[in-house]
């Protein structure tokens, strides 16, 4: 595989495009119907466009020539060309990525945030100018992780969420409200300095202080509640002491997200340099929509079994 700096090119992009392309047909006869998405009708476009160009040519070189030749159809080649190399470079590396490598790779990406979208995606992506609203609760979730989270609910299936941040209790209640969706009987444990005043009987609402983590949950109620766990980090407040104290009741399988991460990283860091190769990110939900669409970067994190081997295990040679 690439180094995750270098962009995928030459015989190893023709490779994964022609595998992804395969798998996109069974895909949508078996699961879809015939009926092809978005995505799946521009990247079947696109490589039945490259495939034919010069064998034994980079599809770059092929393109770039194109485009010089004919600009009206080669320039329009060479956007969608990139777009291509950026989806399948993330793509060949599999679904569990460590943390370092994603960061290497943001150098493809927005110099900031890492992702495909402008600034002004990401401004309102929580909504402008009023926030979503769940139960009549404003709801501080970009558009993305409203729909992220439900998936991760329901492929987790989470018998415990424990929130860290409870704000205005908008997000447990809605956290609680999907597992109900799932069926998932599980409940949600939620945690803030400040009271809260709604109430849901899937919810238990706490007063802690992140400064001091012992304080958050109880000892007893974190050994004693069910796995899987999901546990969501969103508190902006010692926040490597704050996943160092969660860390020693996760188990394999369980899910840390930890919200905001852009202004995060040196604590994420931090805590995985004490826990090396404890933690991937798990790239199904980050790049859900595009590459680190959510307010999690790089930090949908599940805990993974000690010593199991490679990390990354891609899609294709």
């Amino acid at each position: 595989m690439a180094d995750a700096a270098e962009l995928i090119s030459g015989d190893l992009l023709k490779a994964a495009a022609v595998k992804y392309l395969s798998d996109t047909k069974a895909r949508v006869q078996q699961e879809q119907r015939g009926l092809l998405s978005i995505f799946d009708s521009w990247f079947t476009r696109v490589a039945k466009a490259l495939i034919p160009l010069e064998r034994g040519r980079p599809w770059e070189d092929s393109v770039t020539e194109l485009a010089a030749r004919s600009p009206a159809v080669g320039q329009g080649l060479q956007w969608d060309l990139q777009r291509l190399r950026l989806f399948l470079h993330r793509w060949q590396q599999g679904r569990f990525v460590e943390f370092a490598q994603r960061e290497r790779s943001a150098a493809h990406y927005h110099p900031h945030y890492g992702t495909e979208f402008g600034i002004d995606v990401l401004l309102t992506c929580q909504g402008a100018p009023a926030l979503m609203r769940w139960r009549g609760t404003p709801l501080l979730k970009t558009v993305f992780d409203f729909a992220i989270y439900p998936a991760l609910i329901s492929e987790l299936r989470p018998r415990t969420i424990f929130e860290i941040g409870s704000g205005l209790g908008g997000s447990a209640v809605w956290f609680a409200d999907h597992l109900a969706l799932c069926g998932i009987e599980g409940c949600v444990h939620s945690v803030d300095l400040k009271k809260v005043e709604i109430e849901h009987p899937g919810v238990s609402f706490y007063h802690g202080d992140c400064g001091n983590p012992d304080t958050l949950f109880d000892p007893e109620l974190l050994r004693s509640q069910p796995h899987p766990w999901l546990v969501v980090e969103d508190a902006h407040h010692n926040v490597a002491g704050v996943i160092e104290h969660m860390h020693q009741f996760l188990l394999p399988g369980d899910y840390l997200v930890i919200e905001d991460s852009e202004v995060k990283r040196p604590a994420i860091r931090q805590f995985l340099s004490a826990h090396p190769g404890n933690y991937l990110v798990d790239t199904r939900f980050t790049d859900y929509f595009g590459r680190n669409a959510t307010c999690a970067g790089d930090s949908i994190f599940v805990r993974a079994p000690a010593h199991d081997g490679p990390r990354s295990q891609p899609n294709v040679p």
